[in-house]
């Protein structure tokens, strides 16, 4: 089932027409739905059909923010073309690298499921298209599919996990970097 072409806003950026950009208005929610793990392994046919029909398709153009550290998710988006950097803030506002996210990745997901602050921000590195798939579209996705929180905690659990670790990774740098300085006398 293509998507057809529609004027969308994201994130406060220009607004593009779905369409005009790259092959957009041709995204077959369906099969992108269906071909993450997520969702393919807990929805059955019917229901992967209504997901698939609730989702937005939405463009944004490179180096514009999917998703900034610290806003609220009202939606998760499903990578369908591009690339696009996740990266986090350490307690000094020091930038880390976490993740690369390409087609088939779904990013937005801790947030919008928890509803906690977004832990990182994601930069479209080239033209991204994607599928929104917005706060009430899960809600009744959870309703049809309870088994779906469980593989969400999960995934959840598998990223927060990655993000500590590189939270801890980069204090570990600065608090070697302090010993060292102390070592030497200060310098």
């Amino acid at each position: 089932m293509a998507l057809g072409a529609r004027s969308r806003y994201r994130n406060g950026g220009p607004a593009i027409k779905l369409g005009d950009e790259g092959n957009v208005e041709d995204i077959d929610a369906r099969s992108v739905i269906a071909a993450i793990p997520l969702f393919a392994e807990t929805l059955n046919s019917r229901q992967l059909d209504h997901l698939a029909a609730q989702c937005e398709p939405v463009f944004f153009p490179a180096g514009t923010f999917i998703m900034s550290e610290g806003d609220f998710g009202d939606a998760m988006f499903a990578v369908v073309d591009g690339e696009a950097s996740v990266t986090l803030h350490d307690a000094r506002g020091d930038e880390h690298g976490v993740a690369s996210v390409k087609p088939g990745d779904i990013v937005g997901e801790m947030s919008l499921l928890t509803g906690m602050r977004r832990r990182a921000t994601v930069v479209a590195k080239t033209d991204v298209a994607a599928l929104e798939i917005p706060k009430p579209v899960l809600e009744e996705m959870f309703a049809r599919a309870p088994d779906l929180i469980d593989r969400f905690g999960v995934v959840l659990a598998e990223r927060q996990a990655v993000l500590d670790r590189v939270a801890a990774d980069a204090a570990s740098h600065k608090d070697f970097a302090s010993r060292i300085r102390r070592f030497f006398g200060g310098r």
